[in-house]
């Protein structure tokens, strides 16, 4: 008895299956908020909070990016963000052993999906809050191993608004900092959107390919080297075609991320090697060079009387 009490954190069984209970109804709202591309019932009721004051705000901003946007028109609205836990059919071990090098374009779209839905989320929970603009956009993995088909995706920012402006049918999202958005919008251009690159590539090793990454002289692996020259110039590629579909005409790159993970596998007795899987990720702001409206127009400078207040 004393065990039982102490597995079950000493509740009852009855208590036990009540807090079951809640748990999957809640674990309900939320996939059929999700499934109608609503925000799940808490995530509503939070924001709902916020708007009113009732919480404290939160924000990825710095003492002096806070301080600057106090000065100007730019009022932060609080910390959103958009999750999404994703099941990758294929773990990378499947394709393990190939004997030529290629593409894996289901990891490509799988690990490209999970990020998009993670940004839409987190514009949901900005546009509930009346934002005119996410800054310091941030998008965290948890990835799998060579193993895994599970990944964790979560997009962070700081929800911001322009005093006066009238709101805007979608925020602006970037993954530039506060001080940067200001800088943009200074010099006449505007974020419209993050866009992403990725390119997943499984590299077959040779016997040439073995010999020369095990032998005792200083050389370079070409077979190797442009493999990560593929990986990168495809992610950034596609990085590029995102932009322009946003109607960009440039890119500012904010992160890239290169993984490459080694893949143990037997070609014939005796004959050991070890083939690569290479995965580049390329994120960054997409920015429109136009003419930027009267209402988005900021003035960075600091009147001096108002350090003397």
């Amino acid at each position: 008895m004393w065990f039982k009490r102490q597995s079950t954190g000493g509740l009852s069984r009855d208590e036990l299956e009540r807090m079951r209970q809640a748990s999957d109804a809640r674990a309900q709202e939320t996939l059929a908020a999700l499934q109608r591309g609503q925000l799940p019932p808490p995530v509503r009721e939070r924001l709902a909070r916020e708007k009113m004051a009732d919480l404290p705000w939160t924000s990825t901003l710095s003492v002096n990016e806070w301080l600057v946007f106090s000065r100007l028109r730019l009022k932060p609205l609080g910390l959103v963000m958009g999750s999404c836990f994703y099941h990758i059919g294929y773990s990378l071990s499947n394709y393990g052993g190939a004997w030529y090098s290629r593409d894996l374009p289901d990891q490509e779209r799988a690990i490209t999906e999970g990020r998009r839905i993670a940004l839409s989320r987190m514009e949901q929970e900005a546009m509930e809050l009346g934002a005119h603009a996410v800054v310091a956009v941030r998008v965290d993995t948890r990835q799998p191993g060579y193993y895994g088909h599970e990944t964790e995706f979560v997009a962070m920012g700081t929800a911001v608004m322009v005093e006066g402006m009238a709101r805007n049918s979608r925020p602006l999202i970037c993954t530039v900092d506060g001080e940067d958005f200001l800088k943009l919008l200074r010099v006449g251009s505007i974020p419209v959107g993050v866009a992403l690159g990725a390119c997943v590539h499984y590299q077959y090793t040779s016997a040439q390919d073995k010999f020369q990454s095990t032998t005792f002289w200083n050389t370079e692996v070409p077979r190797y080297t442009d493999a990560i020259y593929h990986t990168r110039d495809r992610a950034v590629k596609s990085m590029w075609d995102d932009a322009r579909q946003m109607g960009a005409s440039g890119v500012l790159a904010h992160d890239t991320k290169l993984r490459v993970m080694e893949v143990e596998v037997e070609r014939g007795e005796g004959d050991e090697r070890e083939d690569h899987i290479v995965e580049f990720l390329s994120i960054g702001t997409a920015v429109s060079s136009v003419r930027v409206p009267p209402d988005l127009k900021v003035r960075p400078v600091l009147e001096l009387h108002d350090w003397q207040e």
